[in-house]
């Protein structure tokens, strides 16, 4: 709806604006919306095809507007896929536009202007580590082959490169840009013999665990897997997201239950253990806010559901070296068993460049 009224916006103020097909220029509520400016519009005149575009970030640099005006100039009408457009990242990273319509057909000697929205993922490795997309590119390339024929071939195989103002990435790189300031974390294993004790541990629990939720084989075979940013043990995946942005210290977890048993979990129940630097004493550390989804009823998880969250633990002015999570509050169903036998270790790897 924001978009269509964004188009519709657009529409009047470039028939109202503009006498002839070089001028280009967004409505003053957009203007100010969106005052990080890419290089000067590009244009291009090719096939009976005439387009005139536009690329601005807003202020955060978050979002990007691409805009502008497609007039059809041929014998035939030609048709538009938005969900065919896609932005490109210097991470050769490709993003769609978010809300668009299926397609729309312009008619012979008409015009359409257009406005459409992308979030893209400009850090490929920060956002499989925080979710965070990060920091603005310098520039992005928007290939125009969502311009087609009825018949559904392209038209022109044109690929734009819109490069970003220097002055004003520049203001942009000095008051929004936060990659370098971001910590990252990863699982690590506290010595050699943790996998030989976990995996003792995980065989007790299933001699005698019959219950009414589940039916637990004699010979099951225990199993445990360990990554930088992932457990997985007896078909329960547990992948974590650990982070320090802000001078505030981030959890994601997204737990998936694969395994034959019921799960309890509370994740805004989560302690973590790390040193203060001030008095050098281990210090523990509740969650101050979480932001979870579940499947399942409430916390219970049967096989199949999973869960995602995102916990903050609070201010952390000095991102700690060091970091165990206690994962007491995670444990099999009804019998009130911990699936883990020790606190995993997350230790600081590195500041994102």
């Amino acid at each position: 709806m924001l978009i269509r009224l964004l188009s519709i916006l657009f529409f009047i103020h470039l028939t109202a604006s503009c006498s002839n097909q070089d001028k280009l220029a967004l409505p003053d509520k957009l203007e100010k919306q969106y005052p990080l400016k890419f290089e000067t519009p590009s244009i291009i005149n090719s096939n009976g095809i005439f387009v005139n575009s536009g690329l601005c970030a807003n202020a955060s640099g978050d979002t990007l507007l691409f805009y502008g005006q497609i007039r059809n100039n041929r014998k035939s009408s030609i048709v538009i896929f938005p969900y065919l457009l896609q932005i490109q990242t210097l991470e050769n990273h490709r993003s769609n536009p978010i809300s668009v319509r299926p397609k729309t057909v312009l008619l012979p000697d008409s015009s359409q202007s257009f406005v459409y929205k992308f979030t893209p993922i400009n850090n490929k490795y920060l956002f499989s580590r925080t979710e965070k997309r990060g920091d603005l590119d310098s520039c992005y390339f928007i290939d125009f082959n969502f311009i087609r024929a009825t018949n559904g071939h392209s038209i022109t195989d044109q690929v734009i490169r819109f490069n970003a103002n220097k002055k004003l990435f520049s203001n942009y790189l000095n008051r929004f840009a936060n990659e370098h300031s971001i910590t990252l974390y990863e699982l690590t294993k506290e010595n050699s013999h943790i996998e030989a004790i976990q995996l003792n541990y995980l065989k007790k629990p299933h001699k005698n665990s019959l219950t009414n939720h589940a039916v637990v084989k004699e010979n099951l075979q225990s199993s445990l897997q360990f990554s930088e940013t992932e457990i997985v043990m007896n078909g329960i995946v547990l992948t974590t997201k650990f982070y320090h942005d802000n001078d505030s210290l981030f959890l994601n977890l997204k737990l998936i239950n694969h395994s034959s048993e019921y799960l309890n979990f509370s994740p805004d129940s989560i302690q973590i253990i790390s040193i203060d630097p001030e008095i050098g004493k281990k210090v523990r550390h509740q969650v101050v806010s979480a932001v979870t989804k579940s499947e399942g009823h409430k916390s219970i998880l049967k096989k199949g559901d999973r869960l995602q969250t995102q916990l903050n633990f609070g201010y952390f002015k000095h991102p700690p070296l060091e970091i165990k999570v206690d994962f007491s509050t995670l444990k099999i169903h009804p019998q009130k068993i911990k699936v883990f036998s020790f606190n995993p270790t997350f230790k600081m790897i590195k500041k994102v460049s």
